[in-house]
């Protein structure tokens, strides 16, 4: 599992109409049409925000993950036929493994 998922403590979702109770249902037909003044005031109800601390985590997960793929891809890139030989790599799975971009997932080589 990539590390953003596992770092990820809570998803973050907008309410949903039948999540609303009856005090944020929207108002009738019939009572749209009253004069203002003979509507009630009711507070604005904010939809929850996630926390800077959450989203700043998630970013940096992110960053970092990406830079092990590319330190990983070009460490690999660096090995000679010998040692790519000794660990079952092909020299062409390497070349294509080294020329992908960094936010691409690595492939499982092994099946």
């Amino acid at each position: 599992m990539s590390t953003l998922l596992s770092e990820r403590r809570q998803p973050i979702t907008a309410p949903k109409l039948r999540d609303r109770g009856p005090a944020q249902r929207a108002t009738p037909a019939s009572a749209r049409h009253e004069p203002a003044a003979a509507v009630p005031c009711r507070p604005v109800v904010a939809a929850p925000r996630a926390s800077w601390s959450l989203i700043l985590g998630v970013i940096v997960a992110t960053l970092r993950e990406w830079r092990r793929r590319r330190m990983g891809r070009r460490e690999l890139a660096s090995l000679d036929e010998r040692t790519l030989r000794d660990i079952g790599l092909d020299p062409g799975v390497v070349d294509y493994e080294a020329g992908r971009s960094f936010w691409r997932p690595p492939r499982d080589w092994r099946d």
